[in-house]
């Protein structure tokens, strides 16, 4: 698990960074070619500025590697603003080549960009923590930004995480202490008025990234609200502070976050579901859509 976070920090940082440099440094013969050139690395940019999980390479560092980008591309324009525009007569298997990437990323990008949009008529609930600055770590309406996308009553779940003053969700790539990560121990709120229907407790907060797949929520609590049942998961073994049956008040306090149940780091699972069919419901905090990256002081 560390070395899969690794190679996603290094492909989220170090690229953009090669890329900026490659900016920089770039010589075409015209303006045309260098807008080809730019416009791959462009792309490749934004792609991983939306789908990177910067709650771990840092909030702030994504928008220092996208200063550094744009301050690349002012600087390699510059150099090729009094150049031709016309590019060979006809286009080279180099230009063919180098068109295709971009044609990737640029489709790449459409079909994120899609599952980031709002849904038809999402059920609009309090944002389900307080007292801090949280981000969505997966959320949106495909795979590439939301895992649990392809689950038919968790696709429109989000998994929070919180960050610090600097950014970061923990001190370290997965640091092995729970209480180490941000959200830990973060009050958690109902997010709707409703009949509390489900209850799990007891079960350890385990040290990340060790799972427990055969309590897939962990610790959780369901509330039935507005007809829909809301699932809040991995919560603290002896945090909840309601029963099966309590009234709850939006707003409330009703446990802390932990890590129990299968879950690789310390978060809170959210999703609403329609109880007749178990299929997942959209939903929105406050009326905005919870998709990954997006942040929300609370």
């Amino acid at each position: 698990m560390t070395l899969i976070i690794v190679i996603l920090l290094g492909v989220s940082i170090a690229l953009p960074l090669l890329f900026a440099w490659q900016t920089w440094s770039l010589e075409k013969p015209s303006r045309a070619s260098w807008l080809i050139s730019v416009g791959e690395k462009l792309a490749f940019v934004v792609l991983i500025g939306l789908v990177g999980r910067w709650d771990i390479a840092g909030i702030w560092t994504r928008m220092v590697l996208a200063a550094l980008f744009v301050t690349a591309v002012i600087a390699s324009w510059r150099r090729h603003a009094a150049r031709p525009w016309r590019i060979e007569r006809r286009p080279t298997v180099k230009t063919l080549a180098s068109v295709a990437p971009l044609a990737i990323y640029f489709a790449l990008f459409v079909y994120v960009i899609i599952g980031l949009l709002p849904n038809a008529a999402p059920h609009d609930l309090r944002f389900p923590l307080r007292g801090d600055w949280f981000v969505i770590a997966q959320g949106g309406d495909n795979r590439l930004i939301d895992h649990h996308n392809s689950h038919p009553a968790q696709r429109h779940a989000a998994d929070i995480t919180a960050v610090g003053p600097l950014g970061f969700r923990s001190p370290g790539i997965l640091p092995p202490d729970p209480a180490r990560y941000r959200v830990y121990g973060a009050d958690v709120v109902s997010p709707c008025d409703g009949e509390v229907r489900e209850l799990v407790d007891g079960l350890s907060d385990l040290p990340p990234p060790t799972r427990d797949p055969e309590n897939p929520a962990g610790n959780h609590i369901v509330i039935a609200c507005d007809g829909i049942e809301v699932t809040l998961a991995h919560l603290s073994p002896g945090s909840p502070t309601v029963d099966v049956g309590d009234m709850v008040q939006e707003g409330q306090s009703i446990a802390r976050v932990g890590n129990s149940g299968n879950s690789t780091e310390p978060h809170l699972h959210i999703h609403a579901a329609d109880p007749a069919t178990d299929t997942a419901v959209a939903i929105t905090f406050d009326g905005r859509t919870p998709f990954r990256n997006r942040l929300y002081l609370r």
